[in-house]
């Protein structure tokens, strides 16, 4: 679906009934952007506070880490990690075409290691995450494609994989933590939204059951393969990653779905948007945990795969509490709805992902989990 067809919904009323979810159709909702500081494909690694010279820590005498190193931190992923739904103010977008943000929840936690150096020399970090991106290429079950992102080049940006970028700019190099945001377009999640906004989920005979049955398997190969691109299989063959990741993040998606009293959103109201019922919520919610637990059997998998070669340390980071700061929430809302969405970024797209508020909470955990990469002499 095309972004002016999403414009024309909202003024046509009739259907408009729960258009909360469908601003993510063109983007693919969940997924996708470049994480880290998000920079021109031309530019050298972002190096320290980029963009906040105002934040940088004063001047002191650190020791240097070991002949000189410099850790880095490279992020990739769907618009959950490109920041989609959270454009800054002063440049909505770091990179147009995915849909990158300053304010996205890894550049975020990327200038916060920069700023808490221990040692002297900088921290590198760099995203790829594209909004739409997918891991690999191939049909949905209404025999359109998948667009690809991450494994596979992406066919909406036109931005070849992520993996190969990683390799363009790198090379060989000792990536240290390399964290991913992916799973939500692999199951058709804007297409569950959609059918959850225009009809009616929660029968088992409903589009989306069907969907999450075709789609589900397909992502768990694709997950596979993820693992085989970073570390190879038993054999140490069919890598595709040039340089060594010391570590492998798989990032959980938050709940969406609830008030500020942590109760399901039911039909809450607001500009254009009538929202969707306690039951849809829930079908919703319940494919996000699967999705979840997708990811988590990912990590568990790699980590148990003999290979060949090296070998990274995966884990999975937790999702942040997002309990009562659902897209239904009155107050401290981490969760766009169709109105936040116009008004901050004047298109749908950022629908259903996490505001600037959300990336901010959502940067914490990322940093909890590589805050180590700031005290670590490599």
């Amino acid at each position: 679906m095309k972004r002016n067809t999403l414009a024309r919904a909202a003024a046509g009323g009739g259907r408009l009934r729960r258009l909360i979810g469908i601003g993510l159709v063109s983007t693919t909702l969940l997924m996708g952007a470049e994480l880290a500081i998000a920079q021109p494909a031309s530019a050298l690694p972002c190096r320290t506070n980029c963009g906040d010279p105002a934040d940088d820590p004063l001047p002191v005498d650190k020791p240097s880490r070991p002949g000189g190193y410099e850790p880095l931190y490279v992020a990739l992923g769907d618009s959950f990690g490109s920041g989609e739904g959270a454009p800054d103010a002063m440049l909505p977008w770091t990179n147009e075409k995915c849909h990158r943000s300053a304010l996205s929840a890894p550049i975020r936690a990327a200038k916060r290691l920069a700023q808490n150096n221990q040692f002297a020399g900088n921290i590198l970090y760099t995203s790829y995450a594209c909004s739409g991106a997918t891991l690999n290429q191939g049909p949905k079950l209404d025999g359109t494609p998948r667009d690809g992102g991450i494994l596979t080049g992406q066919t909406s940006s036109g931005q070849p994989s992520q993996i190969s970028q990683i390799n363009a700019r790198y090379g060989s190099r000792k990536i240290d933590a390399l964290s991913i945001s992916i799973g939500g377009n692999d199951l058709s999640y804007a297409d569950i939204l959609k059918d959850c906004s225009f009809g009616n989920c929660v029968p088992w005979d409903s589009p989306t059951r069907k969907m999450f049955d075709w789609d589900a398997p397909r992502l768990q190969v694709s997950l596979r393969d993820l693992i085989t691109a970073i570390q190879g299989d038993a054999n140490g063959n069919g890598r595709t990653l040039a340089g060594n990741a010391s570590y492998v993040y798989l990032t959980a998606y938050p709940d969406l779905f609830n008030d500020s009293n942590a109760v399901t959103c039911n039909s809450t109201g607001g500009a254009f948007v009538e929202g969707f019922t306690t039951a849809e919520n829930g079908v919703m919610r319940g494919y996000l945990q699967q999705l979840n637990t997708f990811l988590a059997q990912a990590v568990a998998e790699a980590n148990a795969r003999p290979t060949a070669g090296h070998k990274p340390v995966w884990k999975l980071i937790a999702a942040p509490d997002f309990t009562r700061n659902g897209y239904c929430a009155a107050t401290k809302r981490y969760i766009n709805n169709l109105e936040m969405s116009l008004v901050a970024q004047q298109d749908a797209n950022g629908t259903m992902h996490p505001n600037a508020a959300g990336h901010q909470e959502w940067s914490n955990q990322l940093y909890n989990a590589l805050s180590w990469i700031a005290t670590s002499a490599g």
